[in-house]
């Protein structure tokens, strides 16, 4: 019980650290007129995927137990299936909502068919994350960290000439400076002392929930990697679901759906090259099941999308991979 109330509290502080950076970076990138920019656009999501990313740099350098890789890509992995199955099927939800309280027009999402290219580069690639793992040699490791690097970069490019990233036009006020405006005059030097407030709770929480995902997974005699893939993103990704949600709620739906590809799109090249590099990429069966699942779901958004309308129940399929993974990690201890 007390593994699980400090893991708990850990998660709690990570979810709150979570929020105050991504609120305090996508300000600053507001005030810079950043999210008026294709760099803007594209760049965004490297900082508000920080806090995933601490997680994992804190589970494989400073968190001091063998397990420590195996949350790490853990980490990895389910940013991309949390994505897929939970806050996708949210945005359903909020949709559904919206449409039903009279705050959309519609049941179904009309989104951009300039969408279906971060899917198709999801769908390519994510799946290729698996090889380095069943082919056990350097070179093939480092030959797809190089291809996934590549990949992002050429994704970059492609956006460039489409112009197709979609860009964030509003943001919300920088807490520490609505909060409190007496202390803090300048807006710009509020976000910045929340930006770093928000990282030391972040690294403090990161190594704290590193640590309780370990003991909880020996516990429960279980993978690290498996607990890591549904406990980690659960702390970190719902500020961008928090967005989400509201962008599907008010009708505003390729900027719904843009704001969490972009983190999807940074989970299928730049971290998987990133993890390769910097682990031995020791899989199990949780990663499998992270990939079927996340590239079943992409396939079906990109039939939608190509079609230029996205229905609510399309969106919710995720939540049944969700529900069953819980099920097998919590119930099966699969």
């Amino acid at each position: 019980m007390g593994e699980v109330l400090v893991l708990l509290g850990s998660m709690v502080l990570v979810f709150f650290a979570a929020i105050l950076f991504v609120n305090a970076i996508e300000y600053v990138g507001f005030r810079h007129r950043l999210g008026s920019s294709f760099v803007g656009a594209i760049i965004a999501p490297l900082f508000t995927s920080v806090p995933e990313m601490t997680v994992f740099l804190v589970a494989v350098f400073a968190s001091g137990k063998a397990a420590g890789e195996e949350i790490g890509i853990g980490t990895l992995f389910g940013q991309p299936f949390m994505a897929s199955s939970m806050s996708y099927g949210l945005v359903g939800i909020a949709a559904l909502v919206g449409f039903l309280l009279k705050r959309r027009d519609k049941s179904f999402l009309v989104v951009d068919k300039s969408l279906a290219v971060p899917y198709i580069f999801i769908t390519i690639l994510f799946p290729l994350a698996l090889i380095p793992g069943i082919i056990k040699a350097d070179l093939v490791k480092h030959m797809f960290a190089l291809i996934f690097l590549a990949a992002f970069l050429f994704y970059i490019w492609l956006m460039f000439r489409k112009k197709g990233a979609e860009l964030i036009e509003e943001c919300e006020e920088c807490y520490f400076h609505k909060r409190g405006k007496k202390v803090i005059a300048s807006p710009m030097v509020a976000a910045l002392v929340q930006i770093a407030v928000a990282g030391g709770i972040l690294y403090f929480g990161s190594k704290n929930m590193v640590n309780s995902v370990d003991d909880l997974a020996q516990s429960m005699g279980m993978s690290a990697l498996g607990l890591a893939l549904i406990l980690v993103p659960a702390a970190t990704a719902i500020p961008e679901t928090a967005s989400a949600l509201i962008w599907g709620y008010r009708g505003k739906d390729t900027l719904s759906l843009g704001s969490l590809v972009g983190e999807k799109i940074l989970y299928s090249t730049f971290y998987p090259g990133l993890g390769l590099f910097v682990t031995a990429w020791d899989l199990d069966k949780h990663a499998y099941f992270s990939v079927a699942a996340t590239t079943a779901v992409s396939l079906i958004l990109l039939y939608y999308i190509l079609k230029g309308r996205l229905p609510w129940f399309g969106l919710m399929t995720g939540l049944f991979f969700f529900v069953a993974y819980a099920i097998l990690i919590f119930v099966v201890h699969f």
